[in-house]
């Protein structure tokens, strides 16, 4: 989610956005260095909560939950040897791949000019992952109807990023759900912070709409002004 929020942000704080998605490097510095800063902060809920706070947590929570270890506040306790040293994996991560990109920025750059003929064989790999998992033929149904809400979304400019996070934690938010409605009941609604994080969130929905419904209007005006 970072990486859209990041690269929108950019975008509109531009002056000249016609560049962007036409070369312009600042769409690729903006999401990708916010890709990198936004680990450690992912941690924090995979670590004390056991939910994901990015895809790349989603695969370190289940890669702790094979290992025997259950994410949660006992990390901090029993586990704060296991919690201190993915932390500092991380910083040393962070660093090497710094050094890594600058070293390897020139060759990477080139499968840029990768031919689009190439997208058959992609095809074959992503159909070949989706069905070894299980290898039920399901998952090829699933593969090719995810796909085609994907293409529509992208033709009609729907954001594509909120369904991804639903996908990861909407077993999590279920579960959670459930705990806290059978201890709990209906009260926790009441609760000040569940207040605040849900006034939050209605008002960042509602800052996203009037901000598109302003970039329409003013795309509006501008094509009134420049028709002759």
């Amino acid at each position: 989610m970072v990486d859209w929020l990041s690269y929108g942000q950019a975008m509109h704080t531009a002056k000249d956005k016609s560049l962007f998605g036409k070369g312009d490097v600042r769409g690729v510095i903006a999401p990708e260095s916010s890709n990198n800063a936004k680990e450690g902060g992912a941690l924090i809920p995979t670590m004390l909560f056991g939910i994901p706070g990015s895809g790349t947590t989603a695969v370190l929570l289940g890669g702790l939950i094979l290992l025997g270890i259950q994410p949660g506040p006992s990390m901090l306790d029993k586990d704060l040897s296991m919690t201190l040293t993915i932390v500092w994996t991380l910083a040393l991560a962070n660093v090497v791949g710094a050094i890594a990109c600058f070293l390897l920025s020139r060759p990477i750059a080139r499968l840029s000019t990768v031919p689009a003929s190439t997208c058959p064989f992609l095809l074959i790999v992503m159909l070949v992952g989706a069905y070894q998992n299980t290898q039920q033929w399901g998952d090829l149904v699933a593969f090719g109807v995810v796909g085609l809400i994907g293409w529509l979304l992208k033709t009609y400019d729907w954001p594509r990023a909120p369904i991804l996070i639903g996908f990861v934690l909407a077993p999590s938010i279920e579960r959670y759900l459930t705990i806290s409605a059978s201890r709990h009941g209906w009260s926790w609604l009441g609760d000040p912070i569940v207040i605040l994080i849900g006034v939050l969130s209605v008002a960042v929905v509602v800052a996203g709409i009037r901000a598109k419904i302003q970039e329409s209007k003013g795309r509006g005006e501008n094509d009134v002004t420049t028709t002759p």
